[in-house]
């Protein structure tokens, strides 16, 4: 049941992990050192050998046909093709994937009008990690199929589980990372990535006075996301954290950010805008800016995992020089590391009229041998806590090491738990403020006041 005393317990998911993890450090596996971005682009791709698939499929659904709406990053489709055709092998049923783009608040919008209009487009959809809470009365309650779960991290299924309902069943993990040029590291002779955002002006605005120098004049410092979006809320509030400037809201669902810390750390990130930053980054999303990054025209950018093998595919001008690190954190007092924990749920309409089949892909997508599939190939963190300790996977690239670190320190967790229903508003009044501040309409501190007045209105309804 999603309340008050189970407020926090994706935080029990890094605890989890990192608990889990630290055996693995103890005795470590024997495995050959960790592959390179490039070498994962150059390796073949995963070939689904039949050890490597789901051996307990129904085989008696063939010629149902159904339909999943995912919200997925550009190079993410192809995976999808490829997921459903395996899955169709094997079981015989038909999927239609209904895309929604990679603007998570669009395609909630979109989810809540086609609930709200009816009948849904889709019979399985893949849900933000913030979303359980606002779509619980359109699932299927999946508790009688999947049961406890005990295998995957239980933070994650309680985030899933609404008034003992579980409307979802955990997919895979995401986490924000900061990304880096390492061979321009070493070129500008800097011996280590930033880990505060003043190393990061002071790196970005050294590299790119250089490359710009040499005749690169499109080269950027640091690539972020500032559309009006989900994206927005994930990148201010990892500046807000980041300076001392606390959390949105308490456990009790209390407003509890720390206003004058949190307009300071939007204003500095404005100031990044048109110097460190395209002027188009107040609209762009994380492909917008891997795009860009791909180019090889950037030092730093923030992003999540899927980044890093895309970094090193043959469209790639960054190859080897791709590396990653914790988000940064601020100089003041109470400053700390903010990386922001994210990932997607499979979420059942209970409107389906294809239930058993719907039931069959999420069982198939949400599988240990997918899920390590897709730790391998796409560099999706599992939520299946032995699949760490796998060494195919550990060695399958080197994120997932950094990851531990993330896990370590603490991510942020987005108040949708304390928020529930209320969180897609709580999330755009928030990225309004903040691209208020961004684009200089409002100062740090109005815009922040303003919004502290909007989220004690939105709280109270």
């Amino acid at each position: 049941m999603l309340t008050s005393k189970n407020i926090g317990l994706l935080g029990v998911l890094a605890v989890a992990i990192v608990i889990f993890l630290q055996t693995v450090v103890a005795n470590p596996p024997r495995y050959r050192r960790a592959a390179t971005p490039a070498e994962v682009a150059r390796g073949p791709l995963f070939n689904f050998e039949s050890k490597d698939l789901p051996k307990t499929l129904r085989t008696d659904l063939k010629g149902t046909s159904i339909r999943f709406a995912v919200a997925e990053n550009g190079p993410d489709r192809s995976w999808d093709d490829l997921l459903v055709s395996k899955f169709h092998e094997l079981t015989g049923i038909n999927v239609q994937l209904v895309r929604m783009g990679n603007d998570t608040t669009a395609a909630l919008s979109s989810y809540l009008r086609q609930f709200g209009e009816g009948p849904p487009q889709a019979d399985v959809y893949d849900i933000d990690i913030v979303w359980p809470g606002i779509l619980s009365k359109y699932a299927l309650d999946l508790r009688a199929e999947f049961g406890d779960l005990p295998d995957m991290a239980q933070a994650l299924v309680e985030n899933d589980t609404v008034n003992g309902k579980l409307v979802a069943v955990p997919y895979f993990v995401e986490i924000s990372l900061l990304y880096y040029r390492s061979d321009l590291l070493k070129k500008y002779r800097f011996d280590r990535p930033p880990s505060t955002w003043r190393e990061v002006e002071q790196q970005a605005q050294a590299i790119m006075r250089g490359e710009r120098a040499e005749g690169r004049s499109q080269f950027w410092g640091f690539l972020w996301q500032g559309a009006a979006s989900e994206a927005l809320t994930c990148n201010a509030l990892e500046w807000q954290v980041s300076e001392g400037g606390g959390q949105l809201l308490a456990t009790d669902g209390m407003l509890s950010m720390q206003l004058e810390r949190t307009a300071t750390a939007w204003e500095r990130a404005g100031e990044w805008i048109g110097t460190l930053s395209p002027p188009e980054v107040i609209g762009q999303l994380e492909d917008d800016s891997l795009r860009l990054w791909k180019t090889g025209n950037a030092a730093f950018m923030r992003n999540w995992p899927y980044a890093y093998v895309e970094s090193a595919k043959g469209d790639s001008n960054v190859g080897d020089g791709t590396g990653v690190t914790l988000m940064p954190q601020g100089d003041g007092p109470d400053a700390r590391h903010a990386d922001t924990l994210g990932g997607f749920q499979l979420m059942v309409s209970k409107e389906t009229k294809n239930r058993e089949a719907a039931i069959e892909l999420v069982r198939f997508l949400t599988s240990p041998e997918i899920q390590r599939v897709n730790a391998i190939t796409r560099g999706y963190a599992p939520t299946r806590l032995d699949i760490y300790d796998d060494p195919a996977v550990l060695r399958s690239n080197k994120l997932f090491r950094t990851l531990r670190k993330v896990l370590a320190d603490g991510a942020i967790i987005r108040p949708s738990s304390a928020a529930g229903a209320r969180y897609d508003a709580i999330s755009e009044a928030y990225f309004t403020a903040a691209r208020s501040t961004l684009t200089g309409q409002q100062s740090g501190l109005k815009a922040i006041t303003q919004l502290d007045k909007n989220l004690r209105r939105i709280l109270s309804e």
